[in-house]
């Protein structure tokens, strides 16, 4: 009879910690959602990194175009400036020459 009991007893123990030591299924709906927000949270980063390389290559061809565009403008600059001692130049020739022209006539 005490050999029934501690048999029991064993037997129990050998049940409880078969219930203890196995795996749990259990599903829990708050890591799952954590895991999917987690996801979706990746995502954006390497869309947001994917776009940072995008903006990185568009600032350096803006920046070569803006660097052509500057030279292009002191280009025309210097042009303009060109123009505007010419036009002084023969704006003087021609005030000479109509002068000479006038005295040529009166005289």
């Amino acid at each position: 009879m005490q050999w029934t009991k501690k048999l029991t007893a064993l037997l129990k123990y050998i049940v409880i910690a078969y219930i203890v030591l196995t795996p749990q299924r259990n599903y829990s709906q708050f890591s799952d959602s954590t895991i999917h927000e987690i996801n979706k949270r990746l995502i954006e980063c390497i869309e947001c990194q994917e776009k940072l390389i995008l903006y990185q290559q568009l600032s350096h061809n803006d920046s070569v175009l803006l660097s052509k565009q500057q030279s292009t403008i002191n280009d025309l600059i210097d042009d303009n400036q060109h123009q505007k001692r010419a036009k002084s130049t023969y704006q003087k020739l021609s005030a000479f020459s109509s002068v000479l022209l006038l005295l040529a006539i009166i005289l």
